[in-house]
């Protein structure tokens, strides 16, 4: 994913953007072992970067040598988006060049090899090139493929690692000429892996329809939903037998928010739950938490807490507002980032006793900005997010930042578009 001759291990002065030569840490890499990424979009910088973060301090990792931070080179600029890959490497999109760059999260370099794909030979290629910017990504669990929507040309973008070189191909390969092969993504944007990894769930959230594609054999088959509802995520159930349907409604520009059962095996909408707003979801073993704002109400959120046994009698919790894009579940709470938002981007959610906290402004203070992504960092209680281009860190059992003389503990040169908790090096 990421042009493996680039200078892997590389770091920046956090004041110019000028590479420096690491020297901390055997092989290249720093000597920490609890750790986070952060993309860093450096305005001065020719590539992109992620910055390696203790994780157990809550401080930048800093070179030895130079003091500068220790960084991570990418081989394309402007890194966006990061979820979890293989083998303890992360996946990172890069909108710079609309390629996936994969990172050796062990060595702290870009992957020198993936499966039987030698990234050092010479003319080796290991970013893998979309044909357009990635709205979501999602890798199998065998580590075998990635997927990734592009919107932009109404496809999905299959990316396989199994081979001798990576080997991507788009479906529908023609998206032109999808109505013939009756296999059309349109506007793809939010794609969900099943847990086995057979069924891919499309959605656009701009019209009453969402894809099933079987990744077996790339085929396609269009799920229509009632009007208005306007689909928008699923989460499947824990055996993958069933989907719910998150369906957007009045936020997306649709009449009624709403939560669909998909039977996997027939591809048939079941039960139909009506709920406040909801545009992203999560599950644990008991209940389907959903979030959203409702443009009926302004200047409030929800999230609905909904029985998996039954989906009846669901709690409503009042949270932040704005447009509800990430969710993680973490130490019995639900922590919910949004964009767009006035009353507070991120809110804290103790479900059992059914109340919330919003990271609400003081008075005279301006909005932090968008969350654009939420990491759990797991031997602690807090979480890391992506917040207004900054790093913030949360204690999930009070709800408060972390701050140092009223700012960010970390200090990050640049626009923070992602965090990423990539644990212990084992």
């Amino acid at each position: 994913m990421i042009a493996c001759d680039l200078g892997c291990g590389n770091g920046y002065n956090s004041g110019v953007g000028i590479p420096g030569t690491v020297t901390s840490g055997s092989g290249g890499a720093t000597a920490l072992q609890e750790r986070a990424f952060v993309a860093d979009q450096v305005p001065s910088s020719t590539s992109g970067v992620l910055q390696v973060v203790d994780a157990n301090k809550d401080q930048p990792a800093i070179n030895s040598s130079s003091f500068a931070p220790f960084t991570v080179i990418l081989g394309g600029t402007l890194p966006q988006l990061m979820i979890p890959g293989p083998n303890s490497t992360t996946l990172v999109f890069n909108s710079g060049d609309n390629g996936i760059s994969i990172v050796d999260n062990t060595k702290e370099t870009v992957a020198a090899k993936i499966g039987s794909i030698d990234c050092t030979a010479t003319g080796a290629n290991c970013e893998i090139a979309l044909p357009g910017p990635a709205d979501s990504m999602a890798i199998s669990s065998d580590a075998k493929f990635v997927y990734a929507a592009i919107r932009t040309s109404n496809q999905v973008s299959v990316a396989d690692l199994t081979g001798s070189a990576i080997s991507v191909k788009s479906i529908p390969a023609t998206p032109g000429n999808c109505q013939a092969t009756n296999n059309c993504l349109p506007n793809a944007q939010h794609i969900v892996l099943s847990h086995n990894n057979a069924k891919l769930l499309v959605f656009s959230q701009d019209i009453d329809q969402f894809e099933v594609l079987n990744t077996s054999d790339s085929s396609v088959q269009t799920v229509q939903s009632v009007s208005g509802t306007r689909p928008i995520y699923g989460v499947f159930s824990a055996d993958d037998s069933k989907a719910y349907i998150l369906n957007c409604g009045p936020e997306c520009g649709g009449t009624q928010a709403s939560v669909s059962v998909l039977d996997m095996s027939t591809l048939t909408v079941g039960q139909s739950v009506g709920v406040a707003a909801a545009t992203i979801g999560a599950s644990d073993s008991t209940n389907l938490y959903v979030a959203g704002s409702n443009p009926a109400m302004p200047g409030a959120g929800s999230v609905t807490v909904l029985p998996l046994s039954s989906l009846s009698g669901g709690k409503q919790i009042k949270i932040g507002d704005g447009f509800h894009q990430t969710i993680s579940l973490f130490q019995n709470k639900i922590i919910i980032g949004a964009r767009t938002c006035t009353t507070g981007c991120l809110s804290i959610v103790d479900p059992a006793a059914g109340t919330a906290i919003v990271d609400t402004p003081a008075a005279g203070q301006l909005q932090k900005g968008d969350v654009t992504a939420i990491t759990n960092v797991t031997p602690r209680n807090v979480v890391y997010t992506a917040e207004g281009g900054e790093v913030r860190i949360y204690d999930v059992t009070t709800g408060q930042e972390k701050l140092n003389n009223n700012t960010p503990v970390i200090d990050v040169v640049g626009k923070v578009t992602g965090v990423l908790y990539v644990g212990p090096k084992t």
